[in-house]
């Protein structure tokens, strides 16, 4: 075993031959270093002792910056992080668990040959402008990134990423650029199916999201005695619960859809 002073060891293994019980060393240089109190040991893969030292060297000189390199860290693949984010998402019943799968798709089709210590933030600047070559909105790629970033975050806490690296959103531009008047809306809504009717004006009216927050209303959602109609607690983009009065055509359409479901019921 060899000492170097102020950084660890560099050694061989020692064994018994089984044939002649004369021990013998290894011929793969190891590395074996100490990081606040905990130990730390690495096969350098190498039979050269200079590559070993560099090795050592290299390693104290990350943990001396925070960067604490263990070998299983060194080899994570980036999808084991993809999947690490999936499980989260599972576990934690994330309303987005579909658009995660989609971003992931995305992701990989960059990063999935990568290992996760390969993710500098200058890779990250490359991924955003592959995106942007595919059209793909700020806000797409914003989403993307939101998702390597947890994945990275995941994988830190289990001691599978050294360091993350600095990822800057893009800018969003959102400002709505018209707005339905009145008459436009009763316009389109007079050569509407029957079937979405209903949906279109309840929408209209609440302003609420069709997809998650109007085709997800049941009858316990509606409360035509007091005068409401609401989304609970977990349901919205914020987590938390909303109330919407009803409105006399509000009131109007929603009985209407009551009355059809108790027949069809």
């Amino acid at each position: 075993m060899k000492k170097m002073r102020g950084l660890g060891f560099v050694y061989q293994h020692v064994y018994s031959d089984k044939r002649t019980g004369e021990k013998k060393k290894t011929s793969t240089w190891w590395i074996q270093y100490f990081v606040r109190g905990e130990r730390y040991r690495e096969s350098s893969g190498s039979s050269t002792r200079a590559d070993v030292v560099s090795l050592l060297k290299q390693r104290v000189g990350q943990a001396a910056q925070g960067r604490i390199v263990t070998p299983r860290a060194a080899k994570t693949p980036f999808e084991q992080l993809a999947q690490m984010l999936i499980d989260d998402y599972e576990v934690n019943e994330r309303k987005s668990r579909k658009r995660i799968r989609f971003s992931l798709a995305h992701l990989r089709e960059f990063f999935g040959r990568a290992l996760a210590i390969e993710i500098a933030s200058d890779r990250v600047t490359s991924y955003i402008a592959y995106r942007q070559r595919e059209g793909a909105a700020a806000a797409t790629i914003n989403r993307e990134l939101a998702a390597l970033k947890r994945a990275l975050s995941l994988g830190e806490s289990a001691g599978k990423v050294i360091q993350r690296p600095a990822i800057t959103k893009l800018r969003e531009n959102n400002r709505r650029k018209g707005f339905f008047e009145p008459d436009q809306y009763r316009s389109v809504l007079k050569y509407m199916p029957k079937e979405l009717k209903p949906v279109i004006q309840c929408a209209y009216i609440t302003g609420w999201r069709i997809s998650s927050e109007i085709l997800t209303r049941q009858k316990h959602h509606v409360d035509l005695r007091v005068g409401w109609i609401r989304l609970e607690p977990g349901e919205t983009k914020n987590e938390e619960g909303r109330n919407f009065p009803l409105t006399p055509e509000l009131r109007e359409v929603l009985e209407r859809q009551l009355d059809a479901t108790k027949e069809f019921e």
